[in-house]
């Protein structure tokens, strides 16, 4: 039986994703549809309540199995309210109660004057992948969401047992 080699492969395109909350023209899936555009009033972002906004609000894509995580790239709006993302906390795991999946390094920052962040985190393993913002009234949008994997673990399995 062969296998597919998906290292450099965005396992997060067109997975089931959700959030916290939604604006009603700007849900979780946009952030995994493949768009880049930073610009919110192209339909590329997505969006969690507005004002005053929410408690922790946060967004998570479902991989539909568990992968080992090499990194994650994030696309920041851009129009305007780029530094809302700031600070953000990003989890990888295995529980459907994102949240409590661990986090992978602590809070990071966005250069807000950029459109998108690499952020590494070699190791972490999970099914479900969330972007969350920690702290009071804050409003939550991201433009994409790519998820770079070097194997599943399903493959890594096989390779095992081969």
């Amino acid at each position: 039986m062969t296998l597919s080699h998906v290292v450099g492969v965005n396992v997060a395109l067109g997975k089931p994703a959700f959030q916290t909350s939604s604006h009603p023209q700007f849900p979780a899936s946009l952030a995994v549809d493949g768009n880049t555009n930073t610009d919110m009033r192209a339909g590329s972002c997505t969006h969690t309540r507005d004002y005053p906004g929410e408690d922790n609000p946060t967004w998570w894509v479902d991989l539909g199995q568990s992968y080992v995580v090499d990194r994650l790239i994030i696309f920041n709006r851009q129009d305007c309210c780029s530094e809302r993302l700031n600070p953000f906390n990003i989890h990888i795991g295995d529980s459907d109660q994102v949240s409590t999946n661990p986090q992978c390094g602590g809070d990071h920052r966005i250069d807000v004057t950029q459109p998108s962040i690499s952020v590494s985190c070699p190791g972490m393993r999970g099914r479900y992948v969330a972007v969350r913002l920690p702290g009071p009234s804050r409003i939550l949008t991201l433009c994409e969401v790519r998820v770079f994997t070097g194997r599943s673990l399903l493959h890594l399995v096989y390779m095992v047992m081969a």
